[in-house]
């Protein structure tokens, strides 16, 4: 059996901070840019990388803005969905890389689907896992449609809250991180620190996490904390506001976007309309799959690590007919 691809790791400046990526695969090969989500690093793609480096082509994971290895801009404005995506258009101009497959999670999809947006000039295709596209609602502002949809306790709501991140330090981050990956609860219970520091229940880690897996992210958000997470939440408003001349823009990118049935994105109200009856289609016209993976959660590509890089893999291969069939033994 051939030896798992070697992850490297380096710092590289952009966009006026320094950006923690970790890279597998042949810097020749076709280049695939990861996008974590929250509370997650550039480790969410380990299994992803792995796959993908050792058929060929270059993966490219970053810690984002405010997490893990990469800096942390003390200024909640500094979060904007301009900055992240700034962020990464000089890391891609940094490495040289023109064009890039993208492949999104969580916040990282919301931050791809932005990219795309944006710089559709960038990126060759898009696979994005969990959170559909969500065009902008004129009529409203985002915070205020939480509260209404779920109070004032949903968690997206208290993240509002300055200084909110110090919770988190009272907390055994070992035992959050078990809770928060293999959530299942949907609604204002999600992520709520209130009811998970009250929980006495005991916390059996499924097949697809390991100690060693909450270990890393345990040992990382001991050292960094949660402020630079919560302050793309804080931007939610702020980046309805400065997105308000791309109301009504379509994302221009061909898309493959995959979502688990368990997953509490999937279950917000209107979502499941919205990527069923035409409106995802609409946004993103150059659509061309939706995958619901049954009795899947919202960390799917951990969850279901083998299903999603068969997934990812299938779709980008044929943007790539000139790849090689890659000799896996010399990897």
């Amino acid at each position: 059996m051939a030896a798992a691809p070697e992850i490297r790791h380096r710092s590289v400046e952009a966009n006026g901070i320094t950006v923690h990526v970790a890279e597998a695969g042949p810097e020749d090969g076709p280049a695939v840019l990861f996008v974590h989500g929250f509370p997650e690093l550039w480790y969410s793609w380990r299994h992803q990388m792995e796959h993908l480096a050792a058929r060929g082509y270059r993966c490219v994971a970053p810690d984002l803005r405010g997490y893990g290895g990469t800096t942390a801009p003390p200024d909640p404005s500094s979060y904007t969905i301009f900055h992240i995506v700034g962020d990464l258009v000089a890391l891609l101009d940094a490495l040289r890389l023109p064009h890039v497959f993208v492949v999104g999670h969580d916040w990282g999809a919301i931050v791809a689907w932005n990219l795309c947006l944006l710089r559709p000039d960038r990126v060759r295709a898009l696979v994005n896992l969990s959170v559909a596209f969500m065009p902008r609602n004129p009529s409203i502002k985002p915070i205020d449609y939480f509260r209404r949809a779920y109070g004032d306790d949903y968690y997206v709501c208290r993240f509002q809250e300055p200084g909110f991140e110090a919770g988190f330090a009272s907390f055994d981050l070992k035992r959050f991180f078990k809770m928060a990956i293999t959530v299942q609860t949907t609604g204002s219970s999600a992520m709520s620190l209130k009811k998970m520091q009250a929980s006495n229940k005991e916390i059996t880690l499924p097949s697809w996490l390991s100690e060693e897996d909450i270990s890393y992210l345990a040992s990382v958000y001991a050292k960094t904390g949660f402020a630079g997470g919560l302050n793309y939440y804080r931007c939610l408003d702020l980046n309805w506001e400065l997105m308000a001349p791309w109301t009504g823009a379509k994302v221009q990118v061909p898309t493959k976007f995959i979502v688990g049935d368990g997953d509490l994105a999937y279950h917000h109200p209107g979502v499941k309309g919205y990527i069923h009856k035409g409106g995802l289609k609409r946004d993103v016209p150059m659509l061309e799959e939706v995958v619901v993976i049954k009795g899947a959660g919202h960390f799917i590509q951990q969850e279901r690590a083998q299903e999603i890089s068969d997934h990812i893999y299938d779709y980008i291969k044929k943007f790539d007919t000139g790849l090689s069939t890659p000799k896996l033994s010399k990897l």
